[in-house]
């Protein structure tokens, strides 16, 4: 009965370490479904926030030219872009070393010279945005990387106390998998939002399979906890 016993808790800690591997590993995913609708929003946007007629009338005439047509025409159809929590962690740790992100940060690809060239104006677009909100952002990922790690700690704590074959592991573990599912979910609606407001309404930021699974993975696993106490009980 013992030998069965270390088996069955050994399963529930596998189960927590792979629900914990999904979380951390997962990606989320923004999506444009047209790079020319979003460089064309985002010059529009740009040139009305400068109020600069010579920038206005050289806008104009590359549009009644047909020149920004052509130049947009090259570039990929859509953006796609992934992170992950891990992602975030190492992203959010760049940008508080270095005040800024470059292409290797955001995973953006330069196969080609129309690719470079658009990587460098969303890069600018974004260093200028998180240059006009340096310290709100800066903030926000030191906060992040507290909730990184207290996620970590919480899975720890609930493989430590399965592995003795605590019911309480539960508790930890489900605060853990439903909190890091919830947070993801809000930050991806509210971001969708923001985005759509702000930038271009084709941008959608969702969250992959993968953190579904996890949080049904650590389910099973916390229902598995409380089979160990029901086997201690009978023991």
């Amino acid at each position: 009965m013992k030998f069965v016993k270390w088996i069955w808790r050994l399963v529930v800690v596998g189960l927590i370490y792979i629900s914990l591997s999904l979380t951390l590993t997962s990606p989320v995913e923004l999506k444009v479904d047209s790079t020319a609708g979003l460089v064309k929003s985002s010059i529009n946007k740009v040139v009305d926030q400068a109020n600069n007629s010579d920038l206005q009338m050289g806008v104009s005439f590359l549009q009644d030219s047909g020149i920004e047509d052509t130049l947009l025409s090259q570039l990929p159809k859509n953006i796609e872009l992934k992170t992950s929590y891990q992602g975030l962690n190492q992203l959010s740790t760049n940008y508080l070393a270095n005040d800024k992100l470059t292409d290797v940060d955001l995973n953006l690809k330069n196969d080609t010279q129309q690719e470079q060239v658009f990587n460098q104006v969303v890069l600018q677009l974004v260093n200028e945005q998180l240059r006009q909100n340096s310290d709100s952002v800066k903030q926000a990922a030191e906060i992040y990387h507290l909730i990184y790690f207290l996620l970590i700690g919480l899975y720890i704590l609930a493989m430590a106390l399965a592995l003795f074959g605590k019911k309480v592991a539960l508790i930890p573990l489900l605060i853990a998998a439903i909190g890091s599912y919830g947070v993801l979910s809000y930050a991806a609606q509210i971001a969708t939002s923001s985005l759509h407001e702000s930038v271009y309404s084709g941008i959608n930021v969702s969250l992959s399979s993968g953190l579904t699974q996890a949080l049904i993975t650590a389910i099973i696993a916390a229902v598995g906890c409380l089979f160990i106490k029901i086997k201690q009980t009978k023991e």
